[in-house]
């Protein structure tokens, strides 16, 4: 059986690797976005999902990959090929469903949000390696176009989002500053020509929208319908998450990420949040992935507040 020790070297990793990139400049949510669209598992089809869209992509722009397309060692061999000599691959991370009976109390909480060990199935972290398609041989990959936006349709891209998301919060677009109120359940942003460019402001309206996800009528996070204290654990995943489908938001419509928050002082804030906790970065990716597919319609249920 997988131990408590398994799931925090997992964390770790991952929280590891992108404290490295941040202590070089690299904010790994915010590189460029391939043109053909999500990374994807070339041999099922999928898109990956969560933190692997924002690691995956920013490999794929590190490395200097064609395509945002990854295989496993099996199904390269499956496929009649292999894995180029020297090649290294990427981890990625999944969340695998385990029972943890035997467990005492104190050893569940820590995987679970502070479940106790009675409820015996637990969804955990798992690490599993992926390699590029470019680090491949012997193998034949279908061609593939790249997809190209006008500002026009990358605004109405970003308009559909906000008209069509599902039980959307009231709008005021012209507001002093970029905010959302849970008690009002209001988001407010001011009017698009105070900003530098329309990319900027729907980066904004999407991180306050995000905000708003969490509301008890949505999502529930306990983030928001528990006020947390500035600075605080909570207030940083709630961050992140909506800093984190934001990103999403602006890959799917085309936009490059834009904010007012580029500074070092912002850069240092988030390497402290990382490195108090751990769990923070995969924790805050799954909240996120939840966030941006209830903007575009996808069912999730809403959080146990337990």
């Amino acid at each position: 059986m997988a131990t408590t020790k398994n799931f925090k070297d997992t964390y770790q990793e991952v929280t590891d690797a992108v404290i490295e990139q941040m202590e070089s400049g690299n904010i790994v949510w915010r590189c460029s976005w391939n043109q053909v669209g999500f990374p994807m598992n070339v041999t099922t089809g999928i898109s990956y999902r969560g933190w692997n869209v924002f690691w995956l992509n920013f490999h794929t722009m590190l490395k200097g990959y064609s395509l945002p397309y990854y295989i496993t060692f099996k199904q390269a061999q499956d496929l009649g090929g292999t894995i180029k000599k020297g090649e290294k691959g990427t981890k990625i991370t999944y969340w695998a469903s385990i029972k943890v009976k035997g467990l005492d109390d104190d050893a569940a909480k820590q995987l679970t949000d502070g479940d106790s060990a009675a409820q015996q199935t637990r969804m955990v972290p798992k690490v599993h390696t992926v390699f590029n398609i470019d680090q491949t041989e012997g193998i034949e990959f279908p061609k593939v176009e790249a997809l190209f936006r006008s500002d026009a349709e990358e605004i109405a891209a970003c308009e559909q989002i906000i008209q069509e998301m599902p039980n959307r919060p009231r709008l005021n677009l012209n507001g002093q500053y970029p905010v959302y109120y849970p008690l009002k359940d209001l988001v407010a942003v001011p009017d698009i020509a105070r900003f530098d460019s329309s990319e900027e402001y729907y980066c904004a309206l999407f991180h306050e929208l995000a905000h708003s996800t969490g509301h008890e009528s949505r999502l529930r996070r306990k983030e928001i319908t528990h006020p947390n204290k500035y600075g605080s654990e909570a207030y940083s995943r709630e961050e992140l998450t909506a800093e984190l489908t934001a990103a999403f938001l602006c890959a799917i419509t085309g936009i490059q990420q834009q904010t007012i928050q580029n500074s070092a002082a912002y850069l240092q804030g988030w390497l402290k949040a990382l490195k108090n906790d751990k769990t923070l970065i995969l924790k805050a990716a799954g909240q996120a992935q939840k966030a941006a597919d209830y903007m575009m319609g996808v069912v999730h249920q809403p959080q146990s507040e337990g």
